[in-house]
């Protein structure tokens, strides 16, 4: 197997478990502020990575001070700021909602990792940013579906993760995706306290009670698991690629929600999906054979 193709299967794997992340973050903020629940989710996923770390013996990577710099950056965009949002954002949508406006992320890292580098941009992928935008636009309109504010929080939080994971790839290059990871999660943990006491939520007056287990469950799966994979992942492949392999998340996040929640996807999230879907193709050029090695090549010429 190439590393393209261990890329991609990294990143398909992270997509099965991410999939689940909008459903168990909403059973875990039940009862809970969302500041509160995403610092205990992200306190469990130090807990997970820390044991990862002691495991596969890499704690000497914890000295690369160069790593520290990296994983503030991923600390601040994605550990605060795109969680803070997301997990706010699930007290006010839908699941599947968020899981669709949130594919919007490939339009927004194709701007910050193609566009930003070259001044030439073709018409397909120009339409490809049209249809795509269009996509997420659907969400929105009150004719087609209900408007929910949460669904502009994710919109907002897609024009922050391109930073945070441009901090990633080059951090990959120095230590493992675990040793990144727990970094990240150190320095994002009191940023969360901090930012939840701000809000008026401390994490240490409210009991967990039911929400223990789907926090724990959050923090070490998917916050924790499903973050390994990625990571190694755009280490293999393009982040714009992996955000394209990423349109199977919204559909199996639908399928989630409907079984476990008993959410039944809505007309919005039914026409959005092919525009997204279509147009993400567009932009990134991925074939329909996402192993292939010759769909790398034809993606990052």
């Amino acid at each position: 197997m190439t590393e393209i193709q261990k890329g991609n299967v990294f990143i398909l794997s992270s997509d099965v478990i991410w999939a689940l992340f909008p459903v168990i973050t909403v059973l875990g903020i039940r009862g809970l502020p969302s500041m509160v629940a995403l610092f205990w989710a992200t306190f469990f996923s130090v807990i997970f990575f820390l044991g990862m770390v002691i495991f596969r013996k890499r704690w000497n990577e914890m000295k690369n001070l160069q790593v520290w710099k990296y994983a503030f950056g991923i600390a601040i965009f994605n550990g605060v700021i795109y969680y803070g949002l997301y997990f706010y954002a699930l007290t006010k949508t839908l699941p599947a909602n968020a899981s669709i406006v949130a594919l919007f992320e490939v339009v927004t890292s194709y701007v910050f990792f193609q566009i930003i580098h070259k001044e030439y941009i073709s018409k397909k992928h120009v339409w490809g940013i049209v249809l795509a935008t269009f996509g997420a636009v659907l969400i929105f309109l009150p004719k087609i579906g209900h408007f929910y504010i949460g669904d502009l929080f994710i919109l907002v939080a897609t024009f922050l993760t391109p930073l945070g994971n441009g901090y990633a790839q080059k951090a990959r290059k120095l230590v493992s995706s675990e040793t990144i990871m727990l970094a990240r999660n150190i320095i994002a943990v009191p940023l969360l306290f901090i930012l939840a006491l701000v809000l008026g939520a401390s994490p240490l007056t409210h009991p967990l009670g039911n929400s223990f287990w789907w926090l724990l469950l959050n923090g070490m799966i998917i916050l924790g698991l499903s973050k390994i994979f990625w990571t190694e992942g755009i280490h293999r492949i393009s982040v714009t690629k992996a955000l394209a392999l990423g349109t199977l998340c919204p559909f199996l996040t639908i399928i989630f929600t409907w079984i476990i929640i008993g959410q039944a996807p809505t007309l919005a999230q039914l026409l959005s999906l092919p525009f997204l879907i279509f147009g993400i193709l567009l932009l990134t050029d991925v074939k329909i054979n996402f192993l292939s090695s010759k769909t790398e090549k034809a993606f990052i010429k």
